[in-house]
């Protein structure tokens, strides 16, 4: 009798212990299978042609938070710095990005490019080109050991240069990166602001029929050159969709 009770403990422990172990190990694959972090992307460039008051461009120390400046470095050349390209970076909420929008075309003549949203992914490589601008910017979403979002953003610029090749002029150009980091929340829009172009633009003016008579009309017409200022911001608003970080799981 007894030995036959002995028997049947045997074969049922194991069972049930195996069936508790599988148990568990359902739950932690579970777990470990759960969707990475993943934000949307809204990305908007704003060019302004600065007035006279503005010239020295927007001074995104008074209205963004979060700011510092970074160096533009030159692609693959880590020693090369000039200190006078330098990026601002910034956040600031979405109530302010819509007053913000509203208020930069004081500082001048105001254009906007709205670019067609991206999906960006935890730990996965992603960029935003914007073509028109020669600009394209890296962007890593990283989950920090706080539970906060990091956004790793990397504009990279190309701007315009002459490269002599065999005693001939050819156009070239130079591409200029920055690299810095945002903790971001829902709707935090990020502002890339500080990326200047100045370039000489002449004006022809002249006294309307009489400037277009032949020989005479030279007299009444002038020609005038100014430099024009025009400063690029990026915007870079980022949906979280209330993603909230992994809560470890106590009831095992």
């Amino acid at each position: 009798m007894y030995l036959r009770l002995i028997l049947i403990f045997i074969l049922i422990f194991p069972m049930s212990m195996t069936a508790q172990a599988d148990q568990v190990a359902g739950v932690q694959g579970a777990s470990s299978t759960k969707a990475p972090d993943e934000v949307t992307v809204e990305a908007n460039v704003v060019q302004i042609i600065l007035n006279d008051e503005h010239r020295g461009g927007i001074d995104w120390a008074a209205i963004v938070s979060d700011f510092h400046t970074v160096a533009l470095k030159k692609e693959n050349d880590p020693a090369w710095n000039d200190t006078k390209h330098r990026l601002s970076f910034g956040t600031v909420s979405e109530d302010d990005y819509a007053v913000l929008l509203d208020a930069l075309d004081v500082a001048g003549q105001m254009s906007q490019s709205v670019q067609t949203p991206i999906k960006v992914t935890a730990d996965q490589a992603a960029s935003i080109n914007f073509d028109k601008q020669n600009i394209h910017v890296d962007l890593l979403l990283t989950r920090l050991k706080s539970g906060d979002l990091s956004l790793g953003v990397d504009p990279n610029i190309a701007f315009p240069a002459t490269e002599i090749w065999n005693g001939e002029k050819m156009p070239a150009s130079v591409t200029l990166h920055a690299q810095t980091k945002m903790t971001i929340s829902e709707d935090t829009t990020i502002v890339i602001g500080g990326l200047m172009k100045e370039e000489e633009i002449t004006r022809k003016h002249k006294i309307f029929l009489l400037g277009d008579i032949p020989l005479v009309g030279l007299v009444f017409r002038s020609k005038g050159h100014l430099m024009q200022k025009t400063e690029t911001v990026i915007f870079l608003t980022v949906r979280t969709n209330a993603v909230a970080p992994p809560e470890d799981d106590t009831s095992l």
